[in-house]
């Protein structure tokens, strides 16, 4: 099944004098592992937030596009005055024992009711990831979400990502610019010059 498929499809910003990107044509399949690489500034955010819907191209075409994304951008964006707990319920709504279940695997379970603008950087960097895995999507989008992890918070993400894509099979879209903290390291790859 063809989740996201875009044809064509360029990005470019009003103002600057290149395109972010030409002509890119891109299919994501269920149950894919796809990396985008390239060096700063190619383009690789600004396809994922075509991906996520985000942006439209400025030519080109999106032919399909999944229902349910779940996006962790680089930075947290956790709403600051609402709980740990009331950022998950945000975006999922009754689904308060899931939102406790996956607060236990990433050992945050005491911060539940903590406001938002209280955590570390690391710690809202793993809520934001239990708000793009809770909503149980199609397509996750990782975007150097986990680079700012110690490596024990790092693995425990990693290893939850995985149990819920055996739980709740969906695409995976990530970027890193360190391949050894990759949550799937073998799949397709996308260079962006």
């Amino acid at each position: 099944m063809i989740l996201f498929a875009a044809e064509d499809a360029s990005l470019h910003y009003a103002g600057s004098p290149n395109p972010t990107f030409r002509n890119v044509t891109l299919r994501i399949k269920a149950r894919e592992n796809l990396r985008l690489c390239g060096p700063s500034g190619a383009g690789k955010t600004s396809l994922m937030r075509l991906i996520a819907g985000l942006e439209a191209p400025t030519s080109g075409k999106i032919t399909a596009h999944a229902c349910r994304i779940g996006y962790c951008f680089s930075e947290p964006r956790l709403l600051a005055n609402l709980s740990v707990l009331e950022n998950l319920l945000f975006v999922a709504p009754g689904f308060e024992a899931e939102a406790e279940d996956l607060l236990r695997c990433v050992e945050m379970e005491a911060f539940r009711d903590n406001p938002a603008r209280n955590l570390s950087k690391g710690q809202a960097q793993r809520i934001a990831l239990l708000r793009a895995l809770i909503v149980r999507p199609d397509i996750v989008l990782l975007d150097e979400a986990l680079g700012g992890l110690d490596l024990p918070a790092w693995q425990h993400s990693r290893e939850l990502v995985i149990e819920r894509r055996a739980t709740y099979p969906f695409a995976l879209v990530e970027i890193s610019h360190d391949p050894t903290r990759l949550v799937a390291p073998h799949g397709r790859t996308i260079t962006l010059t």
